[in-house]
């Protein structure tokens, strides 16, 4: 097919956005989940919804790397898969640890493994990003040798290259409101001891721990509704 010319405003109305939320355990990255807008979609590895469990969202499991294929090839093809606005995957961190726990299964070289790992989580992230839902990435969090708290998984590849491929970086975090009570915030930009990042310069430093409200704000391009 020929190379057509189009603008930059038209080529983001192709796909939703795409984001990993990180953060510490049990600070509510799960639960925030309920929040998405529309009809939601749970991709759920590691068998961990028991914060959403009062609530009907549907949801699949995913227990093995195949499974995880055949989730994006239905996500890609399926008519029953794609009514669906917002996908979620909860977590891509288990997902890589389940790759590498099957490729260390048949692999005796284990640096050939973690290489097997980044180039095949790399391709399915990046086919996952390029779906038309909104696509959210849970990932857990870890400091690195410089001490800064940054998306964890085996290895450094994949985690080094999150910020090059993903449009938003969104950590969820406890601080302290005027009146030093602790708040539940999503941080958009990073600081000191926090990578995060917003790609589309619509998102302040700190935001409602809401992925709907993200979504919008994102969509509208910064606009409150």
């Amino acid at each position: 097919m020929p190379l057509q010319i189009t603008n930059t405003s038209q080529l983001h109305t192709t796909r939703g956005t795409n984001s990993i939320l990180t953060g510490p355990p049990k600070v509510g990255k799960t639960f925030s989940l309920r929040t998405l807008p529309g009809q939601v979609l749970i991709a759920d590895v590691e068998d961990g919804q028991l914060s959403n469990r009062d609530c009907d969202i549907p949801a699949v499991q995913i227990t093995c790397w195949d499974d995880a294929k055949e989730l994006l090839r239905r996500l890609k093809e399926d008519v029953e898969f794609s009514k669906y606005d917002c996908i979620a995957v909860d977590s891509i961190s288990e997902l890589a640890e389940i790759k590498l726990a099957e490729e260390l299964k048949s692999n005796t070289n284990k640096l050939a493994a973690y290489g097997v790992l980044s180039a095949d989580m790399t391709e399915w992230l990046k086919e996952m990003k390029r779906l038309p839902q909104h696509i959210i990435f849970i990932c857990k969090y870890q400091r690195n040798k410089d001490g800064i708290w940054q998306p964890l998984f085996p290895g450094n590849n994949l985690a080094e290259n999150l910020f090059f491929w993903m449009d938003e970086i969104l950590v969820m975090r406890m601080v302290p409101d005027a009146k030093g009570k602790p708040q539940r915030v999503l941080q958009c930009q990073s600081c000191d001891e926090h990578q995060a990042g917003d790609r589309s310069g619509a998102l302040d430093f700190f935001e409602p721990p809401n992925l709907g409200h993200i979504i919008t704000k994102i969509m509208s391009g910064g606009l409150q509704q």
